[in-house]
Formats: structure tokens, C-alpha cells, sequence
């Protein structure tokens, strides 16, 4: 079957490939002590905290985890490993100051630094960690850190409350990036006035909260700090936004949230940042919550940032298919909490754990099913256009090699009288390693589509966490089949 004749289609969370293990997956964190399992303590696969580059035409994201991901499309995104000397570390950041670039990242069981290449990606040189005016060394407050690079100036970001009280900056010198130019400064802190701040679920909590995730950018002449709050656990995890005349403040806090959608497959959206490319417009990159084997799983996500004539800014958190020219398609999830049947399942592992809108949750086939199949009926007939699958690694565990590696799968549909039709999409030679597949198609009229996963060439066991068929809404005066 012939793709959809859009190239430039997204659904969030991205498809992105080669996802990595999770910072406290135990294949990934030696025999250090981790906690915020929810349930065993298994191995899981994250990605998170994405800060963007826009450089020659290409945009480079480094996320926690795994650096770095670059496109030319921002539909289609290839991995390329960053060339640096040292393990990078956790929610990094880059700025491209006088033709040079500069990276850094969260100091994980050491001294945050300051890397230094001709290149995006590298090779990076080690100039040592940050230091202050003084000599001293910026650490161990220094989490979260954002580089922002404003006319030949370069400036650091960093915080991570209530762990160290707040958000600071300093500017550091351009032709020598590990050294401040003057003092760090205290630009924001927790204001439980502002109520999605608050800490919880629910916002229960207004005397604490996770203030962190920093990230700056110039728009019209006026300075973004953007910050996320109130913990990446959340639901409600959602970026808020000061706004000031200079990169250092002092900065007046835009009253509602930037990002906020506490609910469905695209929820907890805090941590990121903004970009711009060739064209003007704003992107905001930001984690999602996942939350399936431990708290800090997360997925990415990516929609535009509008600006009111008075220089509020929004983003409408998207979870259906976008064109990154055309925007939304006019597409909608069919499948949702519809009939769903199986081949098989495993314990309490239902079937219709994949069509819930859930991150949390998952279908799981029977350990002895040799040709697992999970399949929607959307109890009613529409023109499938598009499809999203969220896999679970069942039995993941990179100790003993079994290791992710690309799902084939074939997908089938069926009409309203339950036949097959002979349209199809294959991906029984899937040569990409996507944890979230996301594919469009022209369009099928059918009731039913079936997931049929073929065998794993290293014993690895898929099941779905979500599966999302999208179509067409059916108008009240369409005839029912």
C-alpha cells in the first residue's frame, strides 16, 4: 500500500529511533541504588528534557539520555552518536556562539563541564567544569543547565528546586566557555501564586515544587526564560514562562502556562525548550510522562508556540497527526476505548489496556504465543488514514542480550461484516528501531485493524501500550454501513 502523500507527517510522542535504556534501568546504572520503580526493577527505554539546535539547515535535538538526533524535515529523525570524550550525562544543552559550539549537560556522580567543537556533533574538546569569578567551581548546584547565545554573549542557566532554591544565571566569556564574566544571579524562583506550580497531581501541594528545566529565547526584542514545574512525575508537568528585556533579567512571570495537558497519550509536557528555523516559526520540544516501569520513563514531544500581539506565548499540545507546513490534518483518534480482541494475553495484561489513552498501561501476548495479533473494532466504519503503536518490551533486558531491536509487523484491516480486505501495510522487513511507530497511508475504509507481530530474532517479547487508529470524523448525515 502507498503511503499518504504528506512527507511531512508527526504524532506525538515522536517516532524517534534508537531510543536509549532508561538512566536508572539497571543495565544502565551499575550497581548504584535507584528508587521511583513501579513495580519490578526492570530494564525501560526513555528519552526526555530536549533542548534544539537550528544549524545549516538541520535541526539537531539532544535529549537525557542519548545525544544526539538530527533531521532536515523535523518528520524524519536519524541518530547519530555525539564524538565527545566523556559519558555527556543528563538533560544537556548546546549554543552555537562565534562559529564554535558549545555543549554541557546535569552532573550525574560528578563535576559538570563545558564542552567545546567546530561542529555540532563533535568532536568535542574538555575544558574543564564551570567555574565562578573567584576560581571555585560552580557545582554541586549545577542541574539542569541551558546555554543561550545572544549576539556574541553567552550565557548559562541552571536549577533545580527545592533541591538548591531556584533558577540562576551567569554569564560565562565566549572565548573561554568554562569561565564566568560576572556573578550568578537568582532570576526566579517558586511563587505558589502561580497554582499549576504547585507540587502534585492535583496541584495539592502550594508549600513546594519542582522549579527546574531552564531554558531561554529571544523573541521581538524581549527574553523568554522558559522553566518547568511542578514535577516530571505529573500529569500536570507543564512549562511556565518569565519574560524580561535582557538575558539576565529582571524578568515579570507570564501568569498562565506555556504547556499544559493533563491528560491522554500526551500529558506531563514540562522540560524543553524553544527553537526557530528557516521559516520563523517557533517549535517547543518537551518531555512526556510515560511512567510504565518507573517514574522517570518519559517520551518527547514537539508543537508550534504562538505568540499574542502583547508577547504571551501558547502551545497547543497536539496528539494527532500534524504536517509541519499544513499543521493539523483533521484527523482523529477512532480507536479509543472500542472493542478490542487478541490472540492471546498475559496475567492482567488485557487487550484493552492498548486502546485506553493510557502511557501506563499495556497489552501483553501469552509467553507461549508464537503469532501474537491484537486488533480495534472502532464499531463503525471509517476511513483509516493513519496509525500509531505504542510498543512494550515485555521481557527487555540488556544483561542478557535481549535487546531492543526493530519490530516486523503487519497490519490488516477488516469491514464491517468482518472480512478481510486486501489492503494492507507491511512491515515484515522493518529495518528501524522504533518504540513508537507512526506511519500514514491513503485511505481505508474499514471497521477493524489487526496488529499482527511476526517473531523476534533475539527472543525479545513485544505487546502494545497503545494502539491509536486515526481517520476522518463521520459527518451526522453519512448512511451507516
Amino acid at each position: 500500500m502507498k503511503l499518504h502523500t504528506l512527507n511531512d507527517v508527526f504524532c506525538n510522542p515522536l517516532s524517534l529511533p534508537d531510543y536509549p535504556s532508561g538512566i536508572c534501568a539497571p543495565s544502565r546504572r551499575g550497581n548504584r541504588a535507584a528508587n521511583g520503580f513501579m513495580g519490578p526493577d526492570v530494564d525501560y527505554r526513555e528519552l526526555a528534557d530536549p533542548e534544539l539546535l537550528y544549524d545549516g539547515g538541520k535541526w539537531y535535538m539532544f535529549p537525557s539520555s542519548r545525544q544526539a538526533y538530527v533531521s532536515d524535515d523535523l518528520a524524519h529523525w536519524k541518530y547519530i552518536p555525539v564524538d565527545i570524550e566523556n559519558d555527556l550525562g543528563y538533560a544537556p544543552s548546546i549554543a552555537k556562539v562565534n562559529g564554535k559550539y558549545v555543549l554541557t549537560a546535569s552532573a550525574l556522580f560528578r563535576s559538570p563541564h563545558i564542552y567545546l567543537a567546530e561542529a555540532p556533533l563533535g568532536p568535542y574538546k574538555d575544558l574543564g567544569p564551570v567555574l565562578e569569578q573567584d576560581g571555585a567551581e560552580l557545582s554541586p548546584e549545577y542541574l539542569d543547565p541551558s546555554l543561550f547565545s545572544d549576539e556574541g554573549r553567552l550565557y548559562l542557566y541552571w536549577g533545580c528546586s527545592p533541591a538548591n532554591g531556584g533558577i540562576f544565571g551567569i554569564e560565562l566569556d565566549p572565548s573561554a566557555p568554562n569561565h564566568a564574566l560576572g556573578p550568578k544571579q537568582k532570576l526566579i524562583e517558586f511563587d505558589p501564586s502561580n497554582v499549576f506550580e504547585r507540587y502534585g497531581e492535583h496541584n495539592e501541594q502550594g508549600n513546594m515544587s519542582w522549579v527546574e528545566g531552564a531554558a531561554m529565547f529571544r523573541h521581538n526584542d524581549e527574553y523568554y526564560l522558559q522553566y518547568a514545574c511542578n514535577g516530571t512525575v505529573f500529569r500536570r508537568y507543564a512549562v511556565g514562562v518569565y519574560r524580561g528585556k535582557s538575558p539576565m533579567g529582571p524578568f515579570v512571570c507570564q501568569r498562565t502556562p506555556v504547556c499544559l495537558a493533563p491528560q491522554g497519550m500526551v500529558c506531563g509536557c514540562g522540560h524543553g525548550g524553544w527553537v526557530q528555523g528557516k521559516n520563523g516559526e517557533v517549535w517547543q520540544f518537551y518531555t512526556c510522562v510515560c511512567r510504565r516501569i518507573h517514574q522517570f520513563e518519559r517520551r518527547i514531544g514537539m508543537d508550534r508556540v504562538v505568540f499574542a500581539p502583547n508577547g504571551d506565548a501558547s502551545v497547543r499540545i497536539t496528539c494527532t497527526p500534524q504536517s509541519v507546513q499544513y499543521g493539523d490534518l483533521g484527523l482523529v483518534p477512532v480507536s479509543v476505548n472500542k472493542a478490542v480482541a487478541s490472540s492471546s494475553f498475559e496475567g492482567a495484561n488485557y487487550p484493552a489496556f492498548a486502546c485506553d489513552e493510557c502511557t501506563h498501561t499495556w497489552w501483553a501476548p501469552a509467553p507461549d504465543d508464537k503469532s501474537p495479533w491484537l486488533e480495534v473494532n472502532c464499531r463503525g466504519t471509517f476511513d483509516f488514514e493513519a496509525i500509531q503503536i505504542c510498543w512494550t518490551e515485555v521481557n527487555l533486558d540488556y544483561q542478557t542480550g535481549i535487546c531492543p531491536e526493530p519490530v516486523r509487523f503487519l497490519v490488516t484491516f477488516f469491514d464491517a461484516n468482518g472480512q478481510q480486505l486486501p489492503e494492507k501495510v507491511s512491515f515484515e522487513d522493518n529495518q528501524v528501531d522504533n518504540l513508537i511507530e507512526f506511519f500514514t497511508f491513503r485511505p481505508v475504509h474499514a471497521q477493524t485493524a489487526r496488529i499482527s507481530i511476526l517473531p523476534s530474532k533475539n527472543g525479545i517479547r513485544h505487546g502494545i501500550t497503545e494502539l491509536t487508529v486515526f481517520a476522518r470524523p463521520v459527518s451526522p448525515e453519512t448512511p451507516r454501513d
